[in-house]
């Protein structure tokens, strides 16, 4: 887990090499343990090590190949690399030392660009091949890792982290209006391709860009896609057999490490699964759950709960609302950009404590909701596929019903009504969103731009079609995004089994049923967690995420700073929001008018990142 910097060019760069290292420095949370720099003609590459497979310094980097035609710089994790080192030491190919960094060279030294099919993991890297004079990077298949990049007349620059491009393109420092509009008007987060900064921009997940600096051209290709629907296990017990096999060697892979490794647990479904394999493989866990400063307690007893059973450590960590304002700005800074989810912050202050306990490793349930099924939206439309007729299961009062139940005890009834009435009647929420969205705080003629619909796909269902836009583009883009910034902050590695690209894969090809039956959420996972030993969190209907007190925050005396600066002062955001309509928002806030409170908090947060990161 580390930061990189690359640049190559038709001619000499535009910064000299103090200035490449200066911007690297950028990226020194990402990477504390060490640093390294390549600079060769037409190419600078840079690296910040945080070590966590292979201490010693033959895992350093810019790392070169035995025969020196290639030069990498990466970031992430290869956890099946052990399996890799051996076919390639069966093929003949010699590997220096114990990293995964070693094993990935190696790889692409002898399989080029099919080595990315073979590699289970979490990556972005850029890889310079001497002989052939191009710039390879790429990034792993769900986007975990980031990777921003730059185009223009003197070249193509790459990097973890904007702030490291900024550096040294510092004219790129200007708002981007159109992905903020997205952002603010539809919760889309890169999903066109383009940071909040104008002349920035995004490398896809599942894609690789190939750069030659001869006629400066670039060459993006995706190279991995969702599988289509499959027939799937025809019978529930192969199902469940076939997704612990793929889950428990998830975690197992996962666990590889040279340093401590632990796990965020809340007591729900995801991280408990997570414990439950774990503690298979492991023993002397650490756990870390969020308590909140406001006197509620969270999922700590829940966490407490899972954690007695496989006798695992359980840190609890407060996240206080005394210095809420000053760690969003931290926040701004790291996220290079505003968030959507006030979760970000009791996720800081429990990856701060993992480090200062010396945990850089965590492993967290991020990818299952999108994966299994564990949204509101998920359930409604199994539920109006069941009474449509379209579903293969046959109809009947009682079915429905039972599914109606057990979406009410899940999500509440007021959420399964909501969103019952989303789906069926699109336009009520475009009148919602007129009056306490973010387009009832726009000024007259300001329009934002339309939320690109994704494909369809043959064979899929509903269910399934909602799942792989949620996974690929609607909801996790976002969260990962935010997950690596938050734990890269601390120079923590966070680590995803529900990412696994071959239980995805699975999980993508199986039936609904596996996922969402009868109105019961995540199917197959609360079969897992019955037979691991967990059956009263597998029956848990309270899906509680990351709850996070926001709107007694923002009735502090430092969301009232805030509120000033949103409605009275000469913030950026007046050019598209009305002062008075902001305030008639924040006003609704207080009476408790439903979902003011999460536009509101768009807002604050794009303020204070406008305020952290571009007004220097």
């Amino acid at each position: 887990m580390c930061g990189i910097l690359g640049w190559s060019g038709p001619g000499l760069a535009p910064f000299n090499a103090e200035q490449f290292t200066r911007a690297l420095h950028q990226l020194r949370h990402r990477g504390p343990d060490d640093q390294g720099v390549h600079l060769g003609p037409g190419v600078m590459l840079g690296h910040r090590r945080l070590s966590i497979i292979d201490l010693t310094s033959a895992g350093h980097q810019p790392m070169a190949s035995a025969d020196g035609r290639l030069t990498i710089v990466y970031n992430g994790e290869i956890y099946n690399f052990l399996e890799l080192r051996e076919q390639l030491e069966q093929l003949g190919r010699p590997i220096a030392g114990g990293s995964d960094t070693s094993v990935l060279l190696a790889s692409l030294a002898e399989w080029g660009i099919k080595a990315f099919e073979r590699l289970n993991g979490m990556w972005a890297f850029a890889c310079w091949d001497e002989s052939r004079r191009q710039l390879l990077v790429c990034r792993d298949r769900f986007g975990v890792k980031p990777l921003y990049y730059r185009h223009g007349p003197d070249g193509f620059a790459v990097a973890s982290e904007p702030k490291a491009l900024l550096e040294l393109y510092p004219q790129h420092r200007t708002l981007n209006s159109q992905t903020l509009l997205r952002f603010l008007g539809h919760n889309e987060l890169y999903t066109a391709g383009d940071s909040f900064y104008a002349g920035i921009r995004v490398l896809p997940p599942a894609h690789y860009a190939v750069y030659d600096p001869r006629n400066n051209s670039l060459i993006i290709e995706r190279y991995w896609d969702y599988p289509e629907p499959a027939s799937g296990p025809a019978d529930a017990t192969e199902a469940v057999e076939q997704f612990s096999e793929l889950f428990q060697d998830a975690v197992r892979l996962r666990l590889r490490s040279d340093v401590n490794v632990g796990l965020t647990l809340s007591g729900g479904l995801d991280s408990t699964a997570v414990l439950g394999a774990a503690s298979r493989e492991a023993r002397g866990l650490r756990c870390f759950t969020s308590v909140y400063g406001d006197g509620s307690s969270g999922e700590l007893d829940w966490a407490t709960r899972a954690a007695k059973r496989v006798s695992a450590d359980i840190t609890p960590v407060l996240a206080p609302s005394t210095s809420w304002i000053e760690i969003l700005s931290e926040i701004a800074w790291h996220m290079d950009g505003p968030g959507y989810s006030p979760a970000v912050y009791p996720l800081w202050c429990l990856m701060q404590r993992a480090r200062a306990e010396n945990v850089p490793v965590l492993l967290e349930g991020q990818g299952a909701d999108e994966a299994l099924g564990g949204y509101p939206p998920h359930a409604v439309l199994e539920f109006l596929d069941y009474v449509s007729g379209r579903s293969l299961q046959r109809r009947s009062l009682g079915g429905a019903v039972l599914r109606l139940l057990r979406m009410s005890r899940t999500f509440t009834a007021k959420w399964t009504l909501l969103w019952l009435g989303r789906e069926i009647a699109p336009h009520l929420l475009e009148g919602h969103r007129e009056r306490v969205g973010f387009q009832s705080i726009l000024r007259p003629g300001i329009v934002i731009p339309t939320a690109a619909p994704g494909p369809s796909r043959h064979g899929e269902d509903a269910v399934t079609r909602r799942l792989r836009l949620d996974h690929s583009k609607n909801v996790l883009p976002g969260l990962l995004h935010y997950g690596d910034a938050i734990s890269m902050a601390h120079s923590i590695e966070s680590r995803l089994p529900f990412m696994d690209y071959r239980l995805v894969e699975w999980l993508f090809r199986a039936p609904t049923q596996y996922k969402i039956s009868r109105g019961e959420t995540k199917w197959v996972l609360r079969r897992y967690l019955d037979a691991a030993g967990f059956p009263e969190i597998a029956a848990r209907k309270d899906k509680k995420g990351y709850p996070t007190p926001v709107a007694q925050w923002l009735a502090t005396g430092q969301g009232k700073d805030i509120e000033r600066t949103l409605v009275g002062g000469h913030s950026p955001l007046h050019e598209w929001c009305d002062p008075e309509r902001i305030k008639e928002l924040i006003e609704g806030q207080r009476r408790g008018l439903t979902g003011s409170e999460h536009h509101l908090y768009k807002l604050l947060s794009t303020q204070v990142w406008i305020d952290r990161c571009l007004a220097q």
